[in-house]
C-alpha cells in the first residue's frame, strides 16, 4: 500500500477512534437540544411512530406536537429503541456513524479541489476540529445535516464537472436533505447558484435542470416547514424556529458584540487562531486558484446565514452553528498547506541566487507559517482532550434529578423553571428547557423569568402540575418570589442549585 493512501486511512482511523470513545456517553449534560432530541425519540416509541408528528415534553397539558426540522435522527433513534429498549447512547450512534460519513465525503470534496497531500492535511484539519469531533456524537441535527451537507456540495461539483445524471440525482437528494435536517442549511443555495452562474453565465435559467434541481431540492423542505409551521400555530410549541427572534436589526450597526462574537467563533473555534495565519499566506500567494475562490464564495455565503441570523450566531452558546464554516476553512487551510510547499521548493531551487535579505525574509515566513501550522495542531489536540474531560463530568442537575425521583410520588404534570422571555430588547427568546423534563420522564411546563409570580404557579397547580422544579438563579431575578413559594409551598427536597416544591398540598 502506498504511504500517501496508509496515512488517510491512519487519520481516518484515528478520527474514528476519537468519536467513538465518546459514543457511549448517556444524556448527562443540561444540554436542552439533546435532551429534545431525545424525548422525541422516546415519545415515538411510547405514543406512535409517525414522523410527521413529533412531541416534545414541555407541551403543558397538549399533545406535544412541535414545529422543528424534519425529525430523521430522533426517528432513527426511535427506531433502534423499538428493537434494543430505550437507552440514550443510541442517539450518539447514529450520530456517529453520519460522522464517518461525513468524514468520507469531506476527502472526496478536498480530492475535487487539491492534489493528495495538500488534501490529507485539510482532511486532517477537519476530522480533528475541536468543533467538529464535538457535533460527530451530539444527539442533535447537525451531526446528520453536516453529513449531507458535504455530499451535496462534492456531489454538485462532481455534476458540473462531469455533467452525469447519476451526480445530479445524488446532489438534488442530499441537498433535499440537508434542507429537511436544517434549515439554516439553505444559505447552501446561494453557494450552489454561484457556482452554476460561473458554469453557464447568467443563461442558467435556460437549463431545465437547473429548474429540475430547483424544485426537487426545495419543494421536499417547504412542504415540511410548512407543516410544521401549523404546530406553532395550533399548539405553541416550537425549538427555536418561531419561538426566538433570531434575525438582525439595525442595532447590529452601534451594538459590537453580535461581530465580534461571530468573528470571535469563528478565530477561536473554526480557525483554533493559528490556522488563519496558514489560510492568510495560501491566499496571499494565490487569490486566483479555483480552490481560493469557490472556498471563499462559500465562506461568504455562510457568514450571510451568520449575519443575518446575529442574534442567535453571535452567542457562544451557538456555536455549533459555525460547524459550516470549517469545510471551506479546512480547504483554505490544505490550499495554504500547498502554497506553502510550493514556496518552500522556489526557496530551495533559488537559495544560492538571491541575496541575504531576501533569503532570510523567505526563511522567516516559512518558519511563521510552519509554527502557526504545528501550534494549530496542538489547540486542536488541547481542546478535544477539554471536550471529552467535561463530557465526563456528571451534571450536578443530573445527578440530583435521580436521587429526587422517588419523592415525585404523584403522577402528572410538573412545572419547571425556563429561561427569559424576551432578551434586553423586549425580542422573543426560546425560554423552554427540556432537560429536567427528560431526566425525571415527565410532561408539563416551563415558567419563563418574567412570568414568575405566585399567582402563576398557583395557576399551573390548578391546571394539573403536581410538582415545581425550580432553579435558583431564575428565582432570584424576582425579589421575594423564592420566599414566597416557600410559604405557599412545601419544598421536598433542596440543592445548591435547585428546590423541588410539593404542589399538591399548598399550605
Amino acid at each position: 500500500m502506498k504511504p500517501a493512501k496508509l496515512l488517510i486511512i491512519v487519520l481516518f482511523a484515528g478520527a474514528a477512534l476519537l468519536r467513538f470513545t465518546d459514543v457511549f456517553r448517556p444524556i448527562n449534560q443540561a444540554s436542552w437540544r439533546e435532551c429534545d432530541m431525545g424525548s422525541i425519540a422516546r415519545n415515538f416509541v411510547r405514543e406512535g411512530m409517525n414522523p410527521l408528528y413529533p412531541r416534545i415534553d414541555w407541551r403543558g397539558s397538549g399533545p406535544g406536537y412541535a414545529e422543528m426540522e424534519l425529525p430523521l435522527l430522533p426517528f432513527l433513534t426511535a427506531v433502534t429503541y423499538s428493537l434494543f429498549g430505550i437507552h440514550d447512547q443510541f442517539g450518539r450512534v447514529w450520530a456517529f456513524l453520519f460522522s464517518l460519513g461525513t468524514l468520507f465525503f469531506f476527502f472526496r470534496l478536498a480530492r475535487e479541489y487539491l492534489d493528495r497531500f495538500s488534501a490529507t492535511v485539510a482532511f486532517a484539519f477537519f476530522a480533528f476540529n475541536p468543533l467538529i469531533v464535538d457535533v460527530s456524537t451530539s444527539i442533535q441535527p447537525e451531526g446528520l445535516m453536516l453529513f449531507t451537507y458535504i455530499a451535496a456540495v462534492y456531489y454538485f461539483v462532481r455534476w458540473l464537472k462531469t455533467e452525469r445524471s447519476l451526480d445530479f440525482w445524488l446532489a438534488a437528494g442530499m441537498t433535499a436533505l440537508t434542507l429537511l435536517a436544517k434549515a439554516s442549511a439553505a444559505h447552501v443555495g446561494l453557494f450552489l447558484g454561484i457556482l452554476l452562474i460561473e458554469k453557464y453565465g447568467f443563461g442558467v435559467v435556460r437549463h431545465g435542470r437547473v429548474w429540475l434541481f430547483g424544485i426537487l431540492s426545495l419543494l421536499p423542505a417547504a412542504l415540511w416547514y410548512f407543516h410544521a409551521k401549523n404546530f406553532w400555530i395550533v399548539y405553541g410549541n416550537s425549538l427555536g424556529v418561531s419561538n426566538e427572534y433570531h434575525w438582525v436589526g439595525v442595532d447590529f450597526f452601534t451594538d459590537p458584540s453580535f461581530l465580534t462574537g461571530i468573528l470571535s467563533t469563528e478565530f477561536f473555534r473554526v480557525w483554533v487562531v493559528f490556522g488563519l495565519v496558514v489560510g492568510l499566506f495560501g491566499l496571499w500567494r494565490s487569490l486566483k486558484e479555483q480552490t481560493a475562490k469557490h472556498s471563499l464564495v462559500w465562506l461568504a455565503t455562510i457568514f450571510a446565514l451568520y449575519i443575518i441570523a446575529a442574534r442567535t450566531t453571535s452567542q457562544d452558546w451557538a456555536s455549533y452553528y459555525h460547524v459550516f464554516s470549517i469545510p471551506p476553512v479546512a480547504l483554505i487551510f490544505g490550499f495554504g498547506i500547498k502554497k506553502l510547499w510550493d514556496y518552500a521548493h522556489d526557496f530551495a531551487d533559488t537559495f544560492s541566487q538571491r541575496s541575504l535579505p531576501a533569503t532570510l525574509g523567505r526563511a522567516a515566513v516559512i518558519l511563521v507559517v510552519i509554527a502557526a501550522i504545528l501550534a494549530s495542531l496542538m489547540l486542536e489536540a488541547k481542546q478535544v482532550r477539554a471536550n471529552f474531560i467535561n463530557h465526563r463530568v456528571d451534571e450536578p442537575a443530573a445527578v440530583w434529578t435521580q436521587e429526587i425521583r422517588p419523592a415525585l410520588v404523584v403522577d402528572g404534570l410538573i412545572l419547571v423553571s425556563g429561561g427569559h422571555c424576551v432578551d434586553k430588547n423586549g425580542l422573543m427568546l426560546a425560554y423552554n428547557a427540556s432537560y429536567m423534563f427528560y431526566w425525571l420522564d415527565r410532561k408539563g411546563w416551563n415558567i419563563c423569568i418574567e412570568d414568575q409570580s405566585i399567582e402563576r404557579v398557583r395557576v399551573y397547580a390548578s391546571q394539573g402540575a403536581t410538582y415545581f422544579v425550580a432553579e435558583e438563579r431564575m428565582l432570584n431575578f424576582k425579589s421575594g418570589f423564592e420566599a414566597e413559594l416557600k410559604n405557599d409551598y412545601r419544598v421536598l427536597s433542596e440543592t445548591k442549585d435547585f428546590l423541588l416544591f410539593d404542589l399538591t398540598q399548598p399550605r
